[in-house]
């Protein structure tokens, strides 16, 4: 199954020190195939400059980012990362990896199936890939 994964989901991985991509594919019982928009990783580079706690995260996020499928976006700069995300996941019929809700919230307005991690920390996966 191809995943695109996003910001929020790649900071999560580091903060909590856990491969929640092995966990899913365990759940799933699919081998993924994890994708980032090079848009995700400006984000993540740049948070990571900035410094502190979060930017400490976002390296370490930049380095689990490092083993995925780099995919570059040929959407208007000008869009949000967020509606890129939408976009390309929908485009070429990807899952998307997040637990921004706003974009959980988006993206099952438009039927993409969508890869999350609950409060326990137990995978949740909802939808259904073409």
């Amino acid at each position: 199954m191809k995943i695109l994964v996003d910001a929020s989901f790649l900071l999560l991985c580091a903060e909590k020190g856990r491969d929640f991509i092995s966990l899913a594919e365990e759940s799933l019982g699919d081998k993924l195939e994890c994708y980032v928009l090079e848009d995700v990783l400006k984000e993540l580079k740049g948070l990571a400059a900035r410094g502190g706690k979060r930017g400490t995260l976002a390296g370490v996020a930049l380095k689990i980012a490092e083993k995925m499928n780099k995919l570059r976006s040929d959407l208007p700069e000008t869009l949000e990362v967020d509606q890129k995300l939408l976009e390309e996941a929908e485009r070429l019929g990807m899952a998307l990896a997040s637990i921004d809700m706003d974009l959980i919230s988006k993206a099952r307005e438009r039927g993409i199936p969508i890869l999350t991690v609950k409060k326990d920390q137990s995978i949740f996966f909802t939808g259904t890939l073409a």
